[in-house]
């Protein structure tokens, strides 16, 4: 008999429940969250919670113990309905990608275990891809914070973009995994995370999706992104030489004016991991905030 946060559900009821179940899938189509986790202790239970609170009716939450030697089941057994995987190390794109093979949602969002998705994420990106049925993701805007919960970096909205593909090559403004949602169709033909990559492995996925399909932003923050001792962001070498392998990677893929960008968005990336505090910085800064301004539609100035 089925049951229900330990309570028995009658035949009768067990029927009904099956009817609005239904009437939900196809009202509200799944969304599944995976949470890759790997010694993120003190943040699992806050990333799952954030996952657990959505508005939204219809959500799965897969988590995935990549191998930890801190086990995430003790951190987060007193939470009721998620579905929790453990495997072997084999880093965050595999974990993620393993989370993945697990799920049914017909769209998904990979938030890190040191995130915490805003309460209305899922609905807002939902909201934005229904509007746009051809885009493959949506991103919104995210908030930095430190390891006690507090804003570093309040949100930036960016503006719209004529083309996508071509801003992901100068800079990444998604940001974080949990900023994001696709369509589980995008994600497969862009053939998944690479699992050869423990690092940018996010955006070298945006890449290869906005290659395939547009993209779409919204307005609403929708994630918190933690910033802690632990976080591999902070290696700001390891994080440029990663950028540039995904670039030469991408290289022979792309036209004669694509290599002109490109030559351009390397330049841009070794400028985004120099030190911020030098005049040199601030003026190469002023300099490429006008060349994004030319890749704003002039429309988005008037609304």
């Amino acid at each position: 008999m089925a049951r229900r946060c330990g309570s028995r559900i009658s035949v009768g009821q067990d029927l009904n429940l099956g009817a609005q179940m239904t009437e939900i899938s196809i009202r509200h189509p799944l969304v599944s969250i995976i949470i890759p986790y790997y010694n993120q202790q003190a943040f699992i239970a806050d990333a799952v919670g954030s996952a657990k609170r959505q508005t939204y009716p219809n959500i799965e939450i897969i988590v995935v113990d990549d191998g930890s030697p801190v086990p995430a089941e003790p951190l987060i057994k007193t939470i009721e309905g998620i579905q929790l995987l453990r495997t072997e190390n084999r880093g965050v794109s595999a974990a993620r990608n393993l989370g993945f093979q697990r799920s049914l949602g017909e769209y998904l969002i990979f938030l890190d275990a040191d995130d915490v998705l805003s309460d209305g994420a899922v609905e807002a990106h939902l909201k934005a891809l229904c509007a746009h049925p051809v885009a493959g993701l949506s991103f919104g805007a995210l908030r930095m914070i430190d390891e006690n919960g507090r804003q570093i970096r309040p949100p930036h909205i960016c503006r719209p973009r004529k083309d996508y593909f071509l801003m992901l090559l100068e800079g990444n403004p998604i940001g974080c995994p949990g900023a994001a949602m696709m369509r589980r169709e995008n994600f497969v033909a862009a053939g998944l995370f690479d699992a050869s990559l423990r690092i940018v492995e996010d955006y070298d996925l945006y890449l290869r999706i906005a290659r395939r399909a547009p993209l779409v932003q919204h307005a609403l923050c929708v994630v918190e992104y933690r910033q802690h001792y632990g976080s591999i962001s902070r290696s700001k070498d390891k994080m440029l030489l990663a950028t540039m392998t995904v670039l030469d990677r991408l290289e022979n893929t792309l036209t004669k004016s694509e290599r002109k960008r490109l030559n351009h968005a390397r330049r841009r990336w070794k400028h985004e991991f120099r030190r911020k505090d030098t005049l040199a910085y601030r003026a190469r800064s002023l300099y490429y905030s006008f060349r994004a301004m030319l890749s704003v539609p002039v429309s988005s100035y008037f609304y």
